[in-house]
């Protein structure tokens, strides 16, 4: 985990200078001095980071696949990263016991446990610090082993197809001709050596020379009671609901429905962390959607909807505490909050006393703001009577996030709370700063990696990477990089190797397939690059309607963009557009502005890899369902 730590004393960068913080000023800025002038200046937050700024951006995401990570050992690193806890928590003259402890229930000894503690400390407590690092045979040989080795290699890549010990006879032979010849007495490896080097060899190299043109290869989350909150973030309610309210669309500013809302609370202080107001029901996109916001800092949402105030709240959560909703227990959700430290509770069953502070939160939003716009629907049928909510409704989706930021942040966050005394910015403040007779917790580390951040909410599916590509939800996917996985078999389980893809539902037009060699995100973009983007909810639209008409069911790429095309033109070119259409226009006006965008890997990344061309593939499409394994 990357992240900025903002405490006096410690050293960061805005930009490519180096300062010193010599103090914390308020819940948003900090004074720093120059290392080169020895000037000191205020500075917000968000303009720091902890190491100069790259302009060259790269556009390979280095990371740690959480889904790439077996069950067992994420299991294994999530229980070893709660000792290490632990130890790092527990009192200077109680630490030897503990160490000697979790060495003793670790089975390891304690320099190597001291070694891996230094490591954890080190990432800011990342578990993934704590995977063992995959073999990398080094070349610990003498150079005229290493060159007989690879000589045998070689001839294992040869069509003649030797087996593993055809080849251990040959390198025998070799060491032992070697030896003869310059009076040597270099040792023969194990035959171990080369089952391991030629495991390492992709199937792209296999099937390219071994097997010729023709040749194919074939957690547990962390419960806990709800404890006494005592400091900001600490605990953190969210949950959705649709709000009383009819939305118009950008152009016609014609009605189009009610939104739904997801919603963050800071129950130490009340303090609303984030939020994601959309059209679609609630799903693991939204949640995570609204978990990124509350750990980002804010000073650039409030820029972009032109909101002059404070909203300080920023930094990863200790809990987050949501219902039993099945889009907040993904397993993709819980291991992102895992790896960033966040416990993810579930509320228990029958007890809503427990999600009290969210949902009087929201009684408050619609009594005291929402049932006050126009084309808000009540509450109920009686409160609305006669009242038509879609002929009064005038507010976009844009306008409701502009409008109910600022009823956030300039009158909510400073209204007296009636269980609190005070308001709640005050109660944030006083948790962040301390007061007379309490110490504050501090401003909390800042997420400097915002991308990564949000990739890692993203949900995921698992595909093998063959002839063309990847194929996902009907469309093909492919790049360069791709080349030496095509085919690639998982020895383990006799198939394809499966490889995470993840993707954002509200732009497919690229997906993040996860480089297990780079630990990377690399994005793939469309095999035809001439394709329109569309959205997952447009591409389920589409397929249920051309199910219908399909003679055998299946529904082809070019029948999906084609509709794709008709649909979008129907929409441009309607004259009285329907409230479905006028929704399905805004939905793709959201896909514009909020996906993550496209990147292409640079070339000069494509030159340091110096991949091979694979000859002769035959790019004949089949049914991902039909694929041969």
């Amino acid at each position: 985990m990357y992240e900025v730590k903002l405490n006096v004393g410690e050293e960061v960068f805005s930009g490519n200078s180096r300062y010193r913080i010599t103090a914390i000023l308020d819940i948003e800025h900090v004074c720093v001095r120059s290392s080169f002038t020895g000037k000191t200046k205020k500075i917000h937050i968000s303009e720091l980071s902890s190491s100069p700024v790259n302009e060259d951006c790269s556009e390979i995401i280095p990371a740690i696949e959480l889904m790439h990570i077996p069950d067992d050992e994420w299991i294994k690193i999530h229980n070893k990263a709660g000792l290490f806890n632990n130890i790092l928590q527990s009192e200077y003259e109680d630490r030897r016991d503990e160490i000697k402890k979790a060495a003793e229930e670790l089975k390891i000894s304690e320099p190597t446990l001291y070694k891996q503690l230094q490591k954890y400390k080190a990432s800011n407590g990342d578990p993934t610090s704590l995977l063992r690092k995959k073999r990398v045979d080094n070349g610990r040989f003498e150079p005229e082993i290493e060159a007989i080795i690879q000589s045998c290699i070689t001839q294992y890549l040869s069509t003649d197809k030797l087996k593993v010990s055809d080849i251990f006879r040959n390198l025998e032979i070799q060491v032992y001709q070697y030896n003869k010849l310059h009076g040597t007495s270099l040792t023969t490896p194990h035959i171990n050596t080369i089952r391991y080097r030629i495991s390492q060899l992709t199937a792209a190299e296999i099937g390219s020379t071994r097997l010729g043109k023709n040749g194919q290869e074939s957690y547990r989350p962390v419960i806990g009671k709800f404890p006494e909150v005592i400091k900001p973030l600490e605990i953190v309610q969210i949950d959705h609901t649709p709000l009383d309210l009819m939305i118009v669309d950008d152009v016609n500013r014609l009605a189009i429905g009610r939104p739904t809302i997801t919603l963050a609370i800071d129950v130490f202080s009340r303090m609303v962390t984030g939020f994601y107001i959309s059209l679609e029901k609630p799903n693991t996109l939204l949640t995570g959607c609204c978990i990124t916001h509350s750990i980002l800092d804010k000073k650039k949402w409030l820029a972009d909807h032109k909101i002059d105030a404070q909203w300080p709240v920023y930094g990863l959560i200790d809990t987050i505490h949501t219902d039993n909703g099945k889009e907040f227990h993904g397993k993709a959700l819980k291991r992102a909050c895992e790896k960033y430290h966040i416990n993810l509770t579930k509320r228990p069953v029958g007890t809503p006393r427990y999600g009290g502070h969210i949902e009087r939160l929201f009684k408050t939003f619609n009594d005291t703001g929402i049932h006050t716009l126009p084309g808000t629907t009540k509450s109920n049928i009686v409160d609305k009577g006669e009242y038509d909510s879609e002929k009064k409704a005038v507010l976009t989706l844009f306008e409701l996030e502009t409008w109910f930021t600022e009823l956030v942040v300039n009158i909510y966050h400073h209204t007296v709370h009636s269980e609190l005394g005070i308001t709640p910015f005050e109660k944030y403040k006083e948790g962040i700063l301390g007061n007379d007779t309490t110490l504050g917790r501090g401003l909390p580390p800042k997420i400097e990696h915002e991308l990564q951040l949000k990739i890692d909410f993203l949900p995921y599916e698992e595909r093998s990477v063959q002839k063309y590509g990847i194929q996902l939800f009907g469309i093909l996917y492919y790049h360069d990089l791709l080349r030496k996985w095509i085919r690639q078999p998982d020895k383990t389980r006799r198939k394809s190797k499966q490889f995470t893809i993840k993707y954002d539902p509200r732009d497919l037009s690229s997906v993040f397939f996860y480089d297990p060699d780079m630990n990377s995100y690399i994005t793939v973009p469309y095999r035809n690059s001439s394709r329109p983007a569309i959205s997952l909810w447009e591409l389920r639209e589409i397929k249920k309607r051309l199910a219908d008409s399909a003679p055998t069911g299946q529904v082809t790429e070019d029948e999906i963009f084609e509709a794709r095309i008709k649909m979008a033109n129907i929409v441009e070119n309607a004259s009285k557009e329907t409230k479905k259409i006028r929704r399905l226009k805004q939905k793709e006006s959201v896909r514009v502005k909020e996906s993550i965008p496209q990147m292409v890997v640079k070339a000069k990344h494509l030159e340091e890899l110096h991949l091979e061309e694979i000859e002769d593939i035959d790019f004949d499409i089949q049914p991902f369902e039909d694929i041969e394994e």
